[in-house]
């Protein structure tokens, strides 16, 4: 079990560096369709497209990622003063009566939605996006 937590946290790891560096592309992407729109008023909607894919891998990747590195936002005035223990039993509490309940409830409310998305083979909506 020890080998496998290593594992997971070794690709988490891995991870937070992916998301950093999506992120700098996600920065380059966006000042480069500015510059495009406003310099030489030029734009392809498959760009704009892609910084909002990217978005969403950067939001999702790095939300397990500061998970792992204790950086969510939580009440510190109790938090700080308890043990390593205490702070694990306030973390794990939290995961199985917060995080794990929302994830089910956003996978069953999204799932007819995604099921008839995939079902047509749903695309952009703009005639040159992804």
């Amino acid at each position: 079990m020890s080998r496998l937590a290593d594992w997971i946290d070794a690709l988490n790891d891995w991870t937070g560096r992916l998301v950093a560096w999506l992120t700098l592309v996600m920065a380059v992407l966006t000042f480069a369709i500015a510059a495009l729109r406003y310099g030489f008023d030029l734009g392809w909607i498959a760009l704009q497209e892609l910084v909002i894919y990217l978005h969403v891998l950067v939001f999702m990747l790095g939300a397990a990622y500061t998970l792992k590195q204790g950086g969510h936002v939580r009440v510190d005035v109790f938090y700080n003063r308890f043990t390593a223990r205490g702070r694990a039993a306030v973390d794990f509490a939290g995961t199985l009566t917060l995080l794990i309940p929302v994830c089910l409830y956003i996978f069953w409310a999204s799932w007819d939605y995604v099921r008839r998305a995939w079902a047509i083979r749903e695309g952009s909506r703009e005639a040159g996006g992804l």
